[in-house]
């Protein structure tokens, strides 16, 4: 019985069925890969942060947890700002300000390209966090890496577990200071719609306190932490999956300042 001969047009297609699944698997593995090295990458740059033996970790939780090696940081690159530390998250990450807020979307700590970016610092902040909100920015990687846990940890609608009380302290860590933030307000908003999320610097100090009482009024659920300070704020800013402009932010405001 004779062999039926593949048709040209079967064939053709055939090649690029193998074409598009070869591509695909390169696609695959640039992407796996990317994530291993931007992994790699910030899980050494933690050698540069010591775990304080005498702070919370034996029941001071007024002592910061960290001790960050800056001038270390520094010979690495110069636009480093801050460390940024949740404790018990994997949240443990130096914090940049570049001179736009787009370089370091796609550009890790060590300026190498690579889609985890670094979390960084709104370009219109004061890099000394005195700023009347003091706004960082990084990617909702699957992973976890980034702020890709800050749903999992505060967003009650994506994650019916998530519990603030088990982290409501935020601690940044600059070269002079070390400060404590409580969180007090955390929600999905719209990039284009809710600018007011990413305001900065407030005129008068009663317009400063009118929005933070806003801010706490629209969280997911009420944390009980006074606001009434006007202290300096932090806001922690991710991407969500659901839409083009959504962001998942939590908020949280400056209950202590030690300097270092």
């Amino acid at each position: 019985m004779k062999k039926k001969k593949r048709s040209p047009l079967s064939l053709l297609l055939l090649l690029l069925c193998l074409a598009v699944a070869a591509f695909s698997a390169w696609k695959l593995y640039g992407y796996y890969r990317g994530y291993h090295d931007g992994e790699k990458e910030y899980e050494e740059l933690t050698q540069y942060v010591k775990e304080n033996e005498d702070g919370a970790k034996k029941g001071k939780k007024d002592k910061c947890p960290i001790t960050v090696d800056f001038d270390a940081l520094r010979a690495i690159n110069e636009d480093v700002v801050a460390w940024v530390y949740i404790e018990d998250t994997g949240i443990n990450y130096p914090v940049v300000q570049g001179e736009d807020n787009e370089y370091y979307l796609h550009h890790t700590f060590e300026r190498k390209e690579n889609f985890s970016g670094a979390i960084f610092m709104d370009i219109t902040c004061h890099p000394d966090f005195t700023s009347d909100n003091s706004i960082l920015f990084g990617h909702n990687l699957r992973t976890g890496e980034m702020f890709g846990m800050l749903k999992r940890l505060y967003d009650t609608e994506y994650n019916e577990d998530a519990d603030w009380k088990k982290h409501p302290v935020i601690w940044v860590v600059t070269p002079d200071a070390a400060m404590e933030y409580r969180i007090f307000a955390a929600r999905e908003i719209s990039a284009e719609q809710d600018t007011d999320v990413y305001m900065v610097d407030f005129v008068q100090s009663a317009d400063y306190l009118a929005w933070l009482g806003q801010q706490k009024a629209a969280s997911l659920y009420d944390t009980g932490t006074d606001i009434s300070s006007g202290e300096p704020m932090l806001t922690l800013s991710t991407c969500t999956s659901d839409t083009e402009d959504g962001r998942f932010v939590v908020q949280a405001i400056r209950i202590q300042v030690r300097a270092q």
